[in-house]
């Protein structure tokens, strides 16, 4: 099974109990899936598809491909550390991939089969020195229904060596759509990429008990009594897995060796600056009173929530950036209403000043994870990133993975492309597919879909039903994700082994968690630190540094100065979300003056800028 939800509920419809998840090469997403298997109530089975190379060096692309899945808790450990290994440089290669060798140690903690086509059982010779070394070690001989001629030869070389080895067959499907329609959908994708494999032109799509067995028969390799067991083994395989529960208590990160020592020692910081900004006036002393009643409230809300550790990683994490003059925005979010937060220098916004409330950022009955997002500078962030790294150690740092899902007109450009291709290999003698050009008279040629997507920017319905072979794709592919990534602003700081518990990769020289933000969040319970880029914070940092001054603090600033206003009136340049011309505009209409009348404008324009003459008759 991939990824797809559809497939799950498929699953559910028909009553089966169990499903595997058998990604290529990495078990991403196995979360969210675990997640999503638990509400319809199917038990989730691990795995990957992994390539198996002969040897590590000298480095050759043969790919034998290979299904491991974790049997127990174990087990899933035992993936991480496998997945992460043949992420590394010494592994990868095109692919990541595992040795021969390294496939021969794997534990009885993995069940392990011999997947597809591509499995080093119909690939290698019957005397190749590694083959029977192989056949040996799989749990399952795994054969498959495709009414194929290859794998129809496959699956009796399989039985064959069932009987001599004394290995139960299981019957896989390896399943990539879950109807006809989204395979269609997978096909047009892969031929607008101009990607070709082996399986094409197999049904890869999701198959009931009785379409099973149907195809089993119809291929006519296998005797009925074998094929009818190598199913009912595949249950038994499914009933041999334990259902691994997810942990998803929540994860603060440990600083000092324990919460309680990072407790004690947040408190001291509090205190001590507190004490601090009380004797440098920054904090006022008529608001030495009210901020002293908050602290006490704040400090006994963090610790029932155990948040005292993550407070205390923020206070010294941007402590240390402005220690070594990186600069952080003034504050984003909630986390605007802690005076706790302010004290500790997390942020630079007095609360009692401006009024903000604690509560939308914590409250004693919340039950998820807490979470701050910094404004910082693009070139500054790596140097964070690397900061964190070193602070926490390498193995409970990562960075999370991001996924890139085609868009409506992306749907229009790639299914355009394939059309265009086709219409070429028709119309045009000796067409090579890997040309990026196409005729004048392609119906789907570039300048035509440029038409299309403008046509359904002005009205889409109409547009669809003007061009049906093109958006005949359209709603089985809008959202598929088409790329892999490392998401730009998030790292995960965790008080646990990352790769053992989670599971990490290799990518682009960064350990990177096989799991997106939604997964760190829902299923998990770990922390996340978003280092956001703001613009903003550029300007004045750049603008401080031909000044030849210190980057302003909050309390230095007269808020009410009216030459200021009245120059920020006049031009809105770099003024956070007043760069649009309509906010812009709003800014000078309303005659903006002070950080409150700011607010209500910022308010207003964001419930309106789907509708903006309803903003024509707000007044102030």
């Amino acid at each position: 099974m991939h990824s797809q939800d559809s497939l799950l509920d498929m699953a559910k419809e028909l009553g089966m109990k169990a499903i595997a998840t058998t990604e290529h090469g990495m078990h991403r997403g196995y979360i969210g899936k675990k997640l999503y298997c638990d509400e319809v109530g199917v038990k989730l089975l691990i795995g990957v598809e992994v390539y198996l190379t002969e040897s590590l060096e000298p480095k050759v692309r043969d790919n034998y491909h290979t299904i491991m899945i974790a049997k127990n808790q174990a087990g899933l450990q035992e993936l991480h550390k496998l997945i992460r290994m043949s992420t590394d440089e010494e592994h990868f290669y095109y692919d990541n991939r595992l040795s021969f060798d390294e496939f021969l140690g794997v534990s009885d903690n993995i069940i392990t089969t011999s997947a597809c086509l591509a499995s080093p059982l119909n690939r290698l010779s019957d005397d190749h020195p590694y083959y029977m070394k192989l056949a040996g070690k799989y749990t399952y001989l795994e054969v498959q229904p495709h009414l194929h001629p290859d794998q129809a030869t496959f699956n009796k070389r399989l039985f064959e060596l069932s009987k001599k080895l004394n290995k139960p067959l299981i019957a896989g499907t390896d399943t990539h759509s879950s109807t006809q329609y989204k395979a269609e959908c997978r096909q047009i994708l892969n031929e607008a990429k101009g990607k070709s494999y082996p399986d094409d032109g197999f049904d890869l799509t999701f198959k009931t008990y009785d379409q099973l067995v149907d195809l089993f028969d119809k291929q006519g390799a296998l005797p009925e009594e074998v094929y009818l067991e190598a199913i009912e083994n595949t249950n038994q395989l499914a009933d041999s897995v334990d259902d691994i529960q997810l942990d998803k208590t929540i994860k603060y990160p440990i600083l000092y060796g324990s919460r309680e020592e990072d407790s004690r020692k947040f408190l001291e910081t509090i205190e001590r600056k507190f004490k601090e900004k009380l004797e440098q006036g920054i904090i006022p002393s008529e608001q030495k009173q009210a901020f002293r009643t908050a602290i006490d409230e704040e400090v006994r809300v963090f610790q029932k929530l155990h948040m005292d550790g993550f407070m205390l990683s923020m206070s010294e994490l941007i402590s240390w950036c402005k220690e070594n003059d990186i600069a952080i925005g003034t504050a984003r979010g909630s986390v605007g209403g802690s005076r706790v937060a302010y004290v500790t220098d997390i942020i630079d916004l007095n609360p009692e000043q401006w009024h903000t409330v604690f509560s939308r950022f914590a409250n004693e009955d919340r039950e998820e994870i807490g979470d701050i997002d910094i404004d910082c500078i693009e070139s500054d962030r790596p140097r964070i990133f690397r900061h964190i790294i070193d602070r926490f150690g390498a193995d409970k740092v990562a960075r999370v993975a991001s996924y890139g899902t085609i868009k409506d007109k992306g749907v229009i450009d790639d299914v355009g492309r394939a059309l265009a291709r086709r219409w070429e290999a028709k119309h045009t003698p000796n067409y090579n597919p890997k040309s990026k050009t196409f005729s004048k008279n392609n119906p789907y040629s570039l300048a035509v879909c440029a038409r299309i997507k403008k046509e359904y920017d002005e009205d889409p319905e109409r547009t669809k039903k003007r061009y049906p072979e093109l958006f005949y794709f359209f709603d089985g592919l809008i959202g598929t994700k088409v790329s892999q990534s490392v998401h730009p602003a998030g790292m995960v700081i965790s008080p646990i082994s990352l790769s053992e518990n989670y599971g990490t990769f290799l990518k682009d020289g960064e350990w990177c968690l096989l799991l997106d933000m939604e997964e760190v969040h829902d299923g998990c319970g770990l922390a996340k630190y978003d280092f956001l880029i703001l613009k903003t914070v550029q300007v004045i940092r750049d603008t401080c540094r031909m000044l030849n001054v210190s980057y302003p603090k909050t309390y230095q600033i007269n808020w009410n100065d009216e030459a200021v206003w009245e120059d920020m009136r006049r031009s809105q340049t770099s003024i956070f979300q007043f760069e649009s011309k309509f906010a812009a505009d709003s800014f000078k209409k309303f005659k903006t003056d002070s950080i409150e009348d700011m607010s209500l404008v910022t308010a207003c324009i964001r419930e309106t800028l789907n509708n903006p003459a309803i903003f024509s008759r707000i007044t102030f």
